[in-house]
């Protein structure tokens, strides 16, 4: 068993908005600056499908490798980077809740105990806090 520390952090909101509209936006991997702050540039070069990859720059960071984990058009998408000091995982889900939809996003960090504190306070609040900007950015893009 890993001894690394977890981090786990959530956020959801429902709107009046088509699963057609939120899953356009997802799926522009090099426009998802447009609605998360945190990230700097993203880019995609293959289809936004399981086991592609993409590099995503955060603000202020250097380019990391994000890997497509699973892909589920229409409802969900989960993605992976796996960093020296651990591996960041994020979990973007809707469900249909009649002519609403509930939008999901999770982050799971699974970090080195050496790196755990440094982590903790200087990248994980900012990680943890962009989540309902993000969130909140999207349904309001494609409540327009």
């Amino acid at each position: 068993m890993s001894n690394n520390v977890k981090f786990i952090a959530s956020y959801t909101a429902t709107a009046d908005a088509s699963v057609e509209d939120v899953w356009a936006i997802w799926a522009d991997v090099n426009n998802w600056g447009k609605w998360d702050s945190g990230i700097e540039h993203s880019e995609i070069s293959a289809n936004f499908k399981a086991g592609n990859a993409f590099s995503l720059t955060p603000r202020g960071g250097e380019p990391i490798q994000v890997t497509l984990k699973t892909v589920t058009l229409g409802e969900e998408f989960s993605d992976e980077a796996v960093l020296p000091f651990g591996t960041i995982r994020n979990l973007h889900r809707m469900d249909r809740l009649g002519d609403k939809i509930r939008l999901t996003h999770e982050v799971h960090a699974d970090i080195a105990p050496d790196a755990s504190g440094f982590f903790g306070k200087e990248i994980w609040p900012h990680m943890q806090g962009g989540l309902p900007e993000s969130v909140n950015n999207i349904l309001a893009i494609v409540s327009e």
